[in-house]
């Protein structure tokens, strides 16, 4: 039996705690993708805003180029100081901000130093037999529902600046416990939503209201979504074939 009292990454897979340390010749397999704060988050929001397409360039700058030839798409990149995206951007890393972005059925680009790396790779190195995903605290259970049980699955947390990241693995954690059919009890619930506050940094939702809104409306909103992110032909899709949703949800534990 397990100890409920502890909180893991139990389940029938592997578990890559940095994208640094993804394999050179990755194995055949489902690898999900694991950037919490906010790179996850944000591809979930634009995909559940009704967002056709996420793109994933290889590094900043190349969403111009998407851009031009896809005269509709937004995309994202770079912030000011004041929390507001970079000149020529329409958004950034932010699930709250994208929420005042119309998307709907528009093509959009967005990259991150983790997270978008590590999908880089995956694309350059992974082979036919490769499938990547993107998972969050927010779509959790419906990503766990929708993996093959017959097929491996390799949890991505992408980290931060070559270190772990701990708001990633706890997204790990909680998509890992889904896939063992054994969802997080309530207190675990709880205390997955504290050490979500100060994954970061004790005072860091107190930096602007964005974050703090992107932490305790979006991140913490567990299981809030039913986006499934696929990379399909280039660009990451919902293959949920869930219905529209325009606002996060009230958190949950199921």
């Amino acid at each position: 039996m397990q100890n409920t009292n502890q909180l893991s990454i139990d389940f029938d897979g592997d578990h890559i705690r940095r994208c640094e340390d993804l394999p050179t010749e990755p194995a055949p397999g489902n690898y999900v993708i694991i950037d919490v704060m906010f790179f996850s988050t944000t591809v979930v929001e634009l995909l559940a805003a009704g967002a056709q397409s996420v793109h994933v360039p290889e590094e900043r700058g190349l969403e111009f180029e998407y851009r031009s030839d896809n005269a509709d798409a937004k995309i994202g990149g770079g912030r000011t100081e004041a929390f507001e995206p970079e000149d020529g951007y329409d958004f950034f890393n932010s699930p709250s901000y994208v929420q005042s972005v119309d998307v709907t059925d528009r093509p959009t680009s967005l990259t991150s130093s983790n997270g978008g790396r590590a999908i880089s790779n995956l694309q350059e190195l992974g082979g036919d037999d490769v499938d990547v995903y993107i998972g969050s605290t927010t779509n959790a259970a419906e990503l766990a529902r929708h993996l093959p049980d017959d097929e491996e699955t390799y949890l991505v947390s992408a980290g931060s600046k070559g270190e772990w990241a701990t708001e990633d693995d706890l997204g790990a954690a909680m998509i890992g416990r889904y896939l063992n059919d054994y969802p997080l009890l309530d207190f675990e619930v709880e205390m997955f939503r504290d050490m979500l506050q100060v994954a970061k940094g004790e005072n860091y939702v107190e930096r602007h209201e964005v974050r703090r809104r992107d932490v305790e409306e979006f991140v913490q909103a567990m299981n809030s979504r039913s986006v499934v992110p696929k990379l399909v032909g280039g660009e990451f899709v919902d293959v949920s074939e869930s219905p529209l949703q325009t606002a996060a949800q009230p958190a949950t534990s199921d």
